[in-house]
C-alpha cells in the first residue's frame, strides 16, 4: 500500500472521529435544551426537618447539568447534612436521599436564669431546641466557662461509647465548671476534668455495658479507676 493510500485512510479515520464527536456533542446540546429533560419533579424525605428552599432553583434546569456543585447552598443551609445521594430518573425527575451527621447528646445550659437546650452533633454542629430529645444522653453544664475544646471532648466521649451497649437516654453527665460526673443507674462516675474523655470512655463504656456497680467509680487517670461498689 503506497503512501497516498495510507494518508487517505488516516484522513478518513480522523474524519470519522470528528464526525462522531460532533454528533455526540449535538445530541447533548439538543437534549440539554429540550423541555423534556428539564427538571420538573424533585423527591426527598426531609421536608419538615431541613431547609431545602434552595432546591427550588433547580426546577427548569437541564437534568444533564445537575451535579454535586448544584447542592452547595443546601450544605450551607444545613450543617447537619453529611451527604446527599442524587439519582436522576430521566427525563425530568431528581431523587435525593440524605445522610445526616449523628446526634450525640442533649446539652442543657444552666448557667443563666433560663435553661437553654441544644443538640450536639458528631461534626460539632450545635442546634438550639425547645426541649430535649428523650432518646439521647444529657449533658448539663452547671457552671463555667467551658474551654474551647469542650465540645470536642464530648464528641470523643460519645463516639467511643458508641462501641458499647448501653441505654443512651439513661446516661446523664454534669459539668460543674471543673469536672464531670456521670450518672447511670445506681452508679456515679467521677470522670474528672475535660481531658482525654475519649480514652476515659473506653473504661466508662465497659461499666455501662456491665451495669453491675452500685456505688462510685472515680477516675484517677484516663486509664485507671478506683471503685467503691456494693
Amino acid at each position: 500500500m503506497n503512501e497516498f493510500n495510507l494518508n487517505q485512510i488516516r484522513f478518513f479515520k480522523s474524519f470519522l472521529t470528528f464526525a462522531l464527536v460532533v454528533l455526540v456533542t449535538s445530541l447533548i446540546i439538543i437534549n440539554s435544551s429540550s423541555q423534556k429533560f428539564r427538571i420538573s419533579e424533585i423527591d426527598h424525605s426531609m421536608e419538615d426537618q431541613l431547609f431545602m428552599e434552595s432546591l427550588n432553583s433547580l426546577y427548569g434546569r437541564s437534568i444533564w447539568f445537575v451535579d454535586e456543585n448544584s447542592f452547595d447552598q443546601i450544605y450551607k443551609d444545613n450543617p447537619d447534612i453529611k451527604n446527599l445521594n442524587i439519582t436522576k430518573r430521566l427525563p425530568n425527575k431528581l431523587i435525593i436521599s440524605i445522610d445526616l451527621y449523628q446526634q450525640l447528646a442533649n446539652l442543657i445550659d444552666l448557667r443563666s436564669s433560663v435553661e437553654t437546650y441544644a443538640i450536639l452533633y458528631e461534626n460539632a454542629y450545635i442546634v438550639s431546641t425547645l426541649k430535649i430529645d428523650k432518646t439521647l444522653p444529657i449533658v448539663k453544664i452547671e457552671n463555667g466557662p467551658v474551654e474551647s475544646g469542650f465540645n470536642g471532648e464530648l464528641i470523643s466521649l460519645f463516639k467511643t461509647l458508641d462501641n458499647y451497649q448501653y441505654t443512651k437516654q439513661s446516661l446523664e453527665i454534669k459539668y460543674d465548671g471543673d469536672a464531670f460526673n456521670a450518672y447511670y443507674g445506681k452508679t456515679t462516675f467521677q470522670l474528672g476534668d475535660a481531658v482525654d474523655l475519649g480514652r476515659k470512655a473506653s473504661i466508662l463504656g465497659t461499666y455501662l455495658s456491665d451495669n453491675s456497680c452500685d456505688g462510685t467509680v472515680k477516675f484517677l487517670t484516663s486509664e485507671s479507676t478506683i471503685e467503691n461498689c456494693k
